[in-house]
């Protein structure tokens, strides 16, 4: 028998709880936004949506990492939130979290084509081969990307 130690979060990424309980919040939008002059008509064009149905309605398969490294620098920056989900089939240049060997998890790009993972910043030389006989698990595939401006004082 083989029992395989589930890998941890370490310097990389932190991982953040999905609550499905309490209250859901809407928020108004008004369509897209213009780089031009808006058209008057956009201030009778309102929606709403909630945030959470958006981007968490699957709770049982949607994880939510903070970066925590800048392996994957510009794309992700120190401080973004990650949505991840792990019904989604990798495929080819899809960013994921993935822990090769019982490593900690980390997050990079997979090259299907090379049977890779990359990383994107090339001050890290952490990018690894994935051989056969290696043990893959993949917590999720980035859905979403969430970046706070900075705060203003």
């Amino acid at each position: 028998m083989k029992f395989i130690k589930a890998p941890v979060f370490g310097k990389e990424l932190e991982n953040i709880p999905v609550n499905g309980e309490g209250q859901k919040y809407l928020v108004k939008y008004l369509g897209g936004v213009q780089a031009g002059f808006p058209s008057p008509a956009e201030d009778f064009l309102a929606d709403t949506m909630s945030l959470d149905e958006r981007y968490l309605s699957k709770k049982e398969s949607t994880f939510i990492n903070k970066v925590k490294s800048l392996s994957m620098f510009p794309e992700y920056q120190i401080g973004d939130f990650i949505i991840l989900r792990s019904d989604y089939e990798p495929q080819h240049e899809d960013d994921v979290v993935v822990s090769i060997n019982n490593s900690e998890y980390t997050l990079k790009r997979f090259d299907k084509a090379k049977n890779m993972l990359i990383a994107l910043n090339t001050e890290y030389s952490n990018s690894v081969k994935i051989d056969d006989g290696d043990e893959v698990i993949i917590l999720g595939v980035v859905d979403a990307l969430v970046r706070e401006k900075k705060k203003r004082r």
